[in-house]
């Protein structure tokens, strides 16, 4: 992981996506800082295409497709795809919605389970917000141990699930794709490769990001879980959550 100042401005000077991740990236301590959410505008007025990379439900998806300045919203860990053409909002899942109510019912299942072993677990509040996942919170507005986190990713990839950890939320689903499976058919149909799109990210369930991405980025918490996770960002900020990004913005910004 090299610092952010490393990388080439030629390959800053090609990007015309930025895909980035919300919680502990975009949003740092639980406000959008309005220096923040001007970047994307910011970003569209100079002909970058802006889109988030979640965990979060489909539900706040939808609001963040209509309104906020962006070209998109991925979310669920990939499950979904929400962006606004000409005033209309279209819908994208990555498996076909007659597979949800099974799904679904999986995981009624699979967390059944999970409450014999740790009864003490909760869903995260954003939960009836969400359609194809669960998310265990673990540090929202609870606190589950960073070695029971594990232990629940584990569990669950045993019963066929997937499971990614990000710094609020395990998040578990059943299905063949995560942030990066979607993140590669989006920028396809933009018409843009792996060269010219940039990822920021914070936490595990970006490492499939940061393994894709020649220009992958973490904020500066990222190092928090370098133990724990696969793939590391080829380049760092020097602050971080939201702060980072603005520091990659910025970085963007000096070239256009």
């Amino acid at each position: 992981m090299e610092p952010l100042t490393n990388i080439p401005v030629e390959r800053v000077k090609e990007i015309k996506a930025l895909l980035f991740d919300l919680d502990g990236t975009f949003v740092g301590k639980d406000v959008i800082q309005g220096e923040a959410y001007n970047c994307l505008e910011k970003l569209n007025a100079v002909g970058v295409k802006t889109v988030a990379v979640t965990g979060r439900p489909a539900g706040w998806c939808d609001l963040m497709a209509r309104w906020w300045p962006i070209s998109g919203v991925i979310g669920e860990n990939g499950a979904l795809f929400y962006s606004k053409i000409r005033g209309e909002i279209i819908r994208e899942t990555y498996h076909a919605s007659e597979a949800l109510p099974n799904n679904q019912a999986k995981l009624h299942c699979l967390f059944s389970e999970l409450l014999e072993k740790y009864d003490y677990l909760k869903l995260a509040s954003d939960q009836p917000f969400r359609h194809w996942d669960l998310a265990i919170d673990i540090l929202e507005e609870t606190e589950v141990p960073l070695d029971i986190a594990l232990d629940i990713v584990k569990f669950c990839e045993k019963r066929g699930a997937r499971a990614a950890i990000s710094n609020i939320h395990v998040n578990v689903w059943f299905g063949d794709y995560n942030k990066e499976n979607m993140s590669l058919k989006i920028i396809d149909n933009y018409d843009l490769d792996k060269e010219n799109v940039i990822y920021i990210g914070d936490s595990p369930n970006d490492s499939p990001m940061f393994r894709s991405f020649p220009l992958s980025v973490g904020v500066s918490s990222v190092s928090n879980y370098k133990n724990i996770m696969d793939n590391h960002p080829n380049y760092v900020c020097s602050r971080d959550g939201d702060s980072g990004f603005i520091e990659l913005a910025d970085l963007i910004f000096s070239t256009k």
